[in-house]
């Protein structure tokens, strides 16, 4: 069938695909470049690996109330993996049949791969941060402070994986405390302390600063962060992208840090899913012209 600008329950009980198919859940979605981003890695892998003809790569959009039947029905329709954003990445822990060691680690999966009668979960998001944290800074989060804001699905990950990539410390701020405290104390390591948002005033010195909230989607919102905390050696990673830099972003310029938004990191978790599901990694730079990237 020639797809829909975006699926949901309703159409795809109707559809029916000719040959693997992959896609992105979410609520919003409207928003996502990840298939732009992987029809280009498909386009391109296309006269090297014939046997990636036929794979198209889906935006849907499902409800997290709609997410347990989606799965199914997605199982069924011959989907054999998925990305998931906002918000499903805690939530589909309990949907699946098992998790990779770093999915567990985490308590976060954004990636599935289907088996003969489910879906098995993985995460792409910290090790996607890390590579394109490298890329950007020439520098790892080893020896850093982090500050991380937010407490959801891709803030676990990042969590997880600054941790085990031997940053110096790591405070979570988000806006409900308790939720930033449960997330500290699951990660059961002493550089890490959580709290409330209301309480970031100031940053340590070359801080780098994650920002894993959703603040940032839309060219309106706020910064989650005060202007007044941000000051020249500090960079600002911030994992949500749109036409415009956030206002986080434009801080973060005007105080004289660095930073980027999240593109870099989308095509590194992406090339990683991708290659989960293919055992191909696919090449960077048409993946990087889909999202792109200068405008970060």
């Amino acid at each position: 069938m020639s797809a829909p600008e975006t699926l949901t329950p309703a159409t795809l009980a109707a559809a029916s695909f000719p040959g693997p198919q992959l896609g992105v859940l979410g609520d919003p979605i409207a928003h996502s470049l990840s298939p732009a981003m992987h029809g280009a890695a498909l386009a391109a892998l296309g006269p090297t690996h014939p046997e990636l003809a036929g794979w198209h790569y889906h935006r849907l959009h499902v409800t997290a109330a709609e997410l347990p039947a989606a799965l199914r029905a997605l199982h069924a329709k011959g989907f054999v993996g998925l990305n998931l954003t906002v918000p499903h990445k805690v939530q589909v822990l309990g949907l699946v049949e098992s998790l990779s060691a770093e999915a567990r680690r985490a308590a976060s999966v954004n990636t599935l791969i289907a088996t003969p009668t489910g879906w098995t979960g993985h995460t792409t998001d910290g090790q996607g941060f890390l590579a394109a944290l490298e890329e950007r800074t020439g520098r790892t989060v080893a020896g850093r402070p982090v500050v991380l804001l937010g407490a959801g699905g891709a803030a676990r990950a990042v969590a997880a994986a600054c941790l085990d990539g031997g940053c110096a410390r790591l405070t979570i701020h988000n806006r409900d405390a308790a939720k930033a405290g449960e997330l500290a104390a699951a990660l059961a390591d002493p550089r890490v302390h959580g709290t409330g948002l209301d309480t970031l005033t100031t940053l340590p010195a070359e801080a780098l600063v994650v920002n894993c909230t959703t603040l940032g989607l839309k060219a309106d919102d706020p910064s989650p962060l005060g202007a007044t905390a941000l000051h020249p050696g500090h960079f600002v990673f911030d994992t949500t992208y749109a036409a415009t830099p956030s206002r986080l972003l434009r801080d973060a310029r005007a105080a004289g840090a660095d930073g980027c938004d999240g593109r870099p990191m989308l095509r590194w978790q992406g090339a990683l899913a991708f290659r989960l599901w293919t055992g191909v990694l696919p090449p960077a730079e048409p993946m990087r012209r889909a999202l792109d990237e200068t405008a970060s």
